[in-house]
């Protein structure tokens, strides 16, 4: 795709290639996706009181996970449905970065708000809407604010993260 730059209109275009943009995106959503756990655990970790929240989920990964196995008959438990949630969780992160990516420089709105508006997106497309209508977890008004809060913030620091990534590999390619 060739693009004109704003800061230089008389310049020579320059051309970056779908592939490349993708690829960009896809390294930017797995540092977003590391960024994200980080998030989570410290979340996590502040979040901790006296009284244990004994309403704690299988996480939706995971959840994923097991039925993805359980349609190919085998079963998952234990560490093994833990890594296959990770593999899941990972997957889906890059791979939406790499979405992210392809759209960046592509469809006007993609990369405004320095990624906020891309996690936010993650989080009530995916989070809110998605997963609830496949049954991966409870639909959201089941759901205590609390966990509705710290997603919403890891869904930030993804975003964040995946944007800044995207932008410095860009830069440091230019």
């Amino acid at each position: 795709m060739i693009r004109w730059s704003r800061l230089r209109p008389f310049a020579r275009p320059e051309k970056r290639s779908l592939l490349q943009d993708i690829l960009m995106g896809a390294a930017g959503g797995a540092l977003g996706t590391f960024a994200m756990n980080q998030a989570q655990a410290l979340i996590a970790r502040l979040g901790e009181s006296k009284e244990r929240d004994d309403s704690q989920q299988e996480p939706a990964t995971e959840v994923a996970a097991r039925k993805a196995a359980e349609g190919a008959g085998v079963k998952l438990e234990g560490e093994r449905k833990k890594r296959a949630g990770n593999v899941v969780h990972w997957s889906y992160g890059t791979l939406w970065g790499a979405v992210h990516g392809a759209l960046h420089e592509r469809v006007p709105l993609t990369g405004k708000l320095f990624g906020v508006g891309f996690g936010l997106g993650l989080f009530l497309i995916g989070d809110e809407l998605a997963v609830p209508l496949l049954r991966l977890a409870p639909p959201p008004q089941k759901v205590p604010a609390k966990s509705h809060l710290s997603a919403l913030a890891a869904h930030i620091v993804y975003g964040t993260t995946a944007e800044g990534t995207y932008r410095l590999v860009r830069r440091a390619l230019a």
